[in-house]
């Protein structure tokens, strides 16, 4: 029988036991450990210009004019001018935009490695560091390809939905309470759909070896056969991942309480030096602990994913409603 409670206990105890993959855990967190739900609770932030997620972001891009003739005009007299100061302001955009790259691929990466070692975990393979980072660089290009291509058509969905309110001469009332609309009906679905099928592609990519659009069509075919099965569980995450949230606010007001007395007292006192180091020591604990929390959830989030996807491989499952009205 399949059962969910199986599959979250399997990976409860990958997580546990196997703490070298929380390395991969910290990177992976940043693809966002808020899933599916994520995308529809993003749907709900305050105000009428924040009715689509990101939406302020892209409003203020669109009205940047970055490559303008007085852009290049400006740095054709630094050059002239002050070419040492232009070439520091070069190098450093060129440094940020190396940390960047080096931050996706260990993303990337460790995305891979974290599917490919839960799946050898589940399977009773032997599994290590070495053998997940591997594993990760070698799928690192149709890992990258499915994440980005999935985050590409989901922003030009996001653009469109978003046309009526980034156009300042429609920008009403109606409009905008007729974009929001829009954007559950057309936006939220096939944003869910797929972040979806974008876990399949990878499992499918990594674990059983397919190529880029091989992995796609498997997994869209996977998906439209479980697709109430893939909601339930990721459902199931929300609420794990709502609660593990809960208790890590919880945690941080319980260990900011001594830390906020002995900090006053330094400031009553005035050691206003020994007060920022408590402050700093405070922002660092709770960091490293935010950072733990993260790492955890993302290697329990995606070791759920791939004992799902083993699961519906395999013996397949039926969706705990389903059972349900079956028996009624």
């Amino acid at each position: 029988m399949f059962l969910y409670r199986n599959i979250l206990s399997q990976a409860w105890k990958i997580t546990w036991r196997y703490r070298y993959l929380w390395f991969f855990g910290l990177f992976a967190a940043l693809l966002g450990n808020g899933g599916e739900m994520e995308i529809v609770l993003n749907g709900f932030d305050g105000g009428s210009s924040n009715i689509i997620p990101g939406l302020q972001s892209l409003h203020g891009l669109l009205q940047i004019d970055f490559f303008s003739v007085h852009t290049l005009d400006n740095i054709g007299q630094l050059l002239i001018n002050d070419p040492a100061t232009l070439l520091v302001s070069l190098a450093i955009f060129l440094l940020i935009i190396f940390l960047t790259a080096f931050i996706v691929w260990l993303v990337i990466i460790s995305q891979g490695a974290l599917v490919h070692n839960a799946a050898r975990v589940i399977s009773g393979k032997k599994h290590d560091f070495k053998s997940g980072l591997e594993a990760g660089m070698k799928k690192f290009w149709p890992v990258f390809g499915l994440n980005a291509t999935v985050k590409i058509i989901i922003y030009i969905l996001l653009l469109i939905v978003s046309l009526p309110v980034l156009a300042e001469t429609y920008r009403s009332t109606a409009t905008i309470s007729l974009s929001f609309v829009i954007l559950f009906l057309i936006f939220v679905p096939l944003s869910v759909v797929l972040s979806f099928v974008v876990k399949y592609a990878v499992a499918y990519a990594v674990i059983k070896g397919n190529h880029f659009i091989d992995a796609i069509r498997l997994s869209w075919r996977l998906f439209t056969r479980n697709w109430l099965v893939s909601v339930e569980m990721a459902f199931l995450l929300f609420f794990i991942n709502l609660l593990a949230g809960l208790c890590l606010l919880f945690l941080i007001f319980v260990l900011a309480i001594p830390f906020l007395f002995v900090a006053l007292v330094f400031i009553k006192s005035g050691l206003f030096f020994s007060f920022w180091a408590v402050v700093i020591l405070a922002m660092i604990l709770f960091l490293l602990i935010i950072m733990f929390v993260g790492a955890c959830l993302a290697v329990f989030q995606i070791s759920s994913w791939t004992g799902l996807f083993i699961e519906l491989t395999g013996r397949g499952g039926t969706s705990k409603l389903t059972r349900i009205f079956s028996r009624s």
